[in-house]
């Protein structure tokens, strides 16, 4: 009977076990389903672009609002 670590705690699981005698997690040598796997896969994908894209923004931001509000300030007075 091969050994797996358990999804919940790591602890060393026969496959068959029905509960982990480390966590108490019931099916603990069941791997994850293609649909959770991808689900995982999305979820990591639009965290990265969120984070490339905020940071993309900050960037942009701080580089140019300097210029725009003294284009802004110069329009106004003149």
């Amino acid at each position: 009977m091969p050994l797996v670590p358990c999804r919940a705690c790591g602890h060393t699981v026969d496959t068959s076990a029905q509960a982990c005698p480390g966590c108490g997690a019931t099916d603990p040598g069941r791997k994850i389903s293609r649909q959770q796997r991808e689900l995982r896969s999305l979820l990591v994908q639009l965290t990265v672009a969120l984070l490339l894209f905020g940071g993309g923004a900050w960037y942009l931001w701080h580089e140019y609002m300097p210029t725009i509000k003294a284009a802004l300030v110069k329009q106004n007075q003149g």
